[in-house]
């Protein structure tokens, strides 16, 4: 079983497998999750928006049905019982040079004066260096001891996000650079390009976690923190880590998509901006891509979302 572990009421279960709930509480993970609508919205970022890189093409994408996305990025006492069970979930923050498994590797192990006296917030950290491919297949786990236990909506699965839907919900309803709509990004770069290493980041970190990585291990921070959420109740949609989504990266059209997905070989696509990016690279319109097998990135991480199937395969 995996820690955490809540009971859900037989109310709670009927509004959630009809996708009505606002909320619903993974009770596996006692992982919170907030209900996205399904609506249309512009994917991308408009010629005018400063530091835009060439490939966020405005154009109209419609989510038509409704789905939940994890308020917070899966934590290490999540991911950690579910893919290893019996496995201390702090032994991987500890860990020792050379002796993590390679698809739960950290970024360098924490000393025991970095451990402190309470190691529970460790635990509390966004689980990192996650490969894309283990990153699904912990949605497949999941998705199988829910369905397991009658609480799926019909058609629906855990899984990470299409890159769409990311956006969608990273956005909820804004147009700006970043989901909260009061940040001025003019204001939040200048800072960063002017200011020493201890100023440079301070514009964002009202509703981002960004730091200066260390060259011997990268430290994110609590998932929500004390961050600001966007308007539906998302944290850390930009900053802390990376997180994975299902698509591999391709060129935007200027055509209308509903429900677009793109799969297939080639390089995955990771949304948010993690601890050490620029606010540039924090946008919601903006687009990274990696080796899917990448599974060392200590800014590197997922989030889930329940929502309608995708035949994912390779």
């Amino acid at each position: 079983g995996s820690s955490g572990a809540i009971s859900a009421t037989a109310a709670a279960i009927a509004a959630m497998k009809t996708v009505k709930s606002k909320e619903w509480t993974v009770p596996t993970l006692a992982m919170k999750m907030k209900r996205i609508p399904a609506g249309t919205f512009k994917m991308g970022s408009p010629a005018s928006e400063k530091l835009r890189h060439d490939d966020e093409k405005l154009h109209n994408v419609t989510i038509s049905k409704p789905f939940y996305m994890a308020k917070q990025e899966i934590k290490l006492n999540q991911y950690v019982p579910m893919m290893r069970p019996g496995y201390d979930p702090l032994f991987f923050r500890k860990g020792s040079w050379g002796f993590s498994l390679p698809e739960i590797h950290q970024n360098g192990p924490y000393s025991p004066g970095e451990l402190g006296k309470d190691t529970r917030s460790l635990t509390d950290k966004p689980m990192d260096g996650v490969s894309w491919k283990y990153a699904v297949e912990f949605c497949e786990k999941l998705t199988a001891r829910e369905k397991a236990a009658g609480r799926l909506p019909k058609g629906y699965e855990y899984r990470l996000p299409t890159e769409a839907e990311w956006e969608y919900a990273c956005r909820a309803g804004t147009n700006t650079p970043f989901n909260i709509a009061e940040a001025d990004f003019d204001k939040i770069q200048k800072t960063y390009e002017t200011e020493k290493d201890d100023g440079k980041y301070k514009g964002v970190l009202p509703f981002a976690y960004v730091s200066e990585p260390n060259k011997r291990w990268s430290i994110t921070d609590q998932v929500g923190g004390n961050r600001k959420p966007n308007a539906w109740g998302l944290y850390d949609m930009h900053g802390n880590v990376y997180e994975w989504c299902l698509d591999t990266v391709k060129p935007y059209s200027a055509h209308t998509k509903t429900d677009p997905v793109v799969l297939g070989p080639g390089e995955k696509i990771i949304r948010g901006g993690g601890i050490g990016a620029d606010p540039r690279l924090l946008r919601s319109a903006a687009r990274h891509a990696v080796p899917r097998d990448i599974d060392y990135y200590g800014m590197l991480g997922l989030r889930l979302v329940l929502a309608p199937k995708v035949e994912v395969g390779t």
